[in-house]
């Protein structure tokens, strides 16, 4: 074996490891978010079944309500308290949060080019669940059912916190850890897999994996994830609109129609950060915690370039 051949083996093996590293460390992270949604749930959980024991039906009843109108709510707590367990985590080992978790400033124009793609995403997804089975639909249609809206509490953590929480946990933690150790694109669509996993249902897998993908390309593309955190909320608010319209197909169709509108114009009005998205030359990657290059070896390492 001649030296070059040893200097191959060699870094591809640098590779592995550098994917292993990121595939645990992104491991650690979903963990501790899933552990923080039991440690909320659990106290509620424990103490209706106490009352089952207990023969206390009419309480058990009341805590398991609350479980149920609260899911939501309870779901994006636990998400502020993964963020804020992380971010204690940073501030002790004193690393950059901008360059760390891609919490870097970005410019008006490239910040709104998510949300102004946001109707053209929801008319998307719209469109593409029409064609899903119909067993599906009912399937996703009871699902949904399942779940309490948790009233003005529950709109307030779908449209503002939850956004902030699963950009911040799957784009800002998980992504930006794999897509240091593998291409870019590779790591936006395994951390969307992931990100449409903890939805559950087929159907919510579906669209969360295209959105997942979406914004990670997104942030990929600019170097933050704050543009993603606003196409969330911009997306998750349309959903909450269509959510109160009465059961009325004219309605609904003119809401449908007035939404296509601002598909269209909104792009237009925002058309410097949209270009922003596709132009050739994509800033690089921030860099690693110490300064080191995103990408071993490479400064310069463009994650669109692999």
């Amino acid at each position: 074996m001649n030296e070059r051949d040893g200097e191959i083996k060699g870094g591809a093996g640098s590779r592995a490891v550098q994917v292993l590293i990121a595939l645990g460390k992104s491991v650690c992270y979903l963990a501790l978010f899933l552990g923080m949604q039991v440690l909320v749930v659990l106290p509620v959980a424990v103490a209706a079944g106490v009352q089952s024991a207990m023969g206390n039906w009419e309480a058990a009843e009341q805590l398991y309500g609350v479980l149920y109108e609260s899911a939501t709510a309870l779901t994006a707590v636990s998400g502020l308290l993964t963020i804020a367990a992380v971010l204690l985590f940073y501030l002790i080992r004193r690393k950059k949060l901008e360059e760390s978790l891609w919490l870097r400033r970005v410019e008006g124009p490239g910040l709104l080019a998510g949300a102004a793609l946001a109707p053209a995403l929801y008319l998307g997804i719209t469109l593409a669940m029409m064609a899903l089975p119909e067993a599906w639909m009912d399937s996703y249609a009871e699902a949904s059912a399942s779940v309490g809206d948790g009233g003005v509490g529950g709109a307030i953590a779908v449209v503002l916190v939850a956004p902030v929480v699963e950009e911040f946990i799957f784009r800002g933690l998980i992504m930006t850890r794999l897509a240091r150790a593998m291409p870019g694109r590779l790591a936006a669509a395994l951390s969307a897999a992931v990100f449409g996993a903890c939805h559950g249902h087929p159907v919510w897998f579906a669209y969360a994996f295209a959105l997942g993908v979406v914004f990670g390309l997104m942030d990929l593309r600019l170097g933050s994830i704050w543009p993603s955190i606003l196409a969330h909320m911009v997306f998750n608010a349309i959903g909450q609109v269509f959510s109160l319209l009465p059961e009325d197909d004219g309605v609904v169709m003119g809401a449908y129609l007035a939404l296509l509108a601002v598909a269209v114009v909104l792009p237009i009005l925002a058309r410097k950060g949209v270009k922003a998205l596709f132009r050739p030359a994509p800033r690089p990657l921030p860099a690693q915690e110490g300064g080191r290059p995103a990408q071993p070896g490479n400064d310069d390492w463009n994650p669109w370039d692999e």
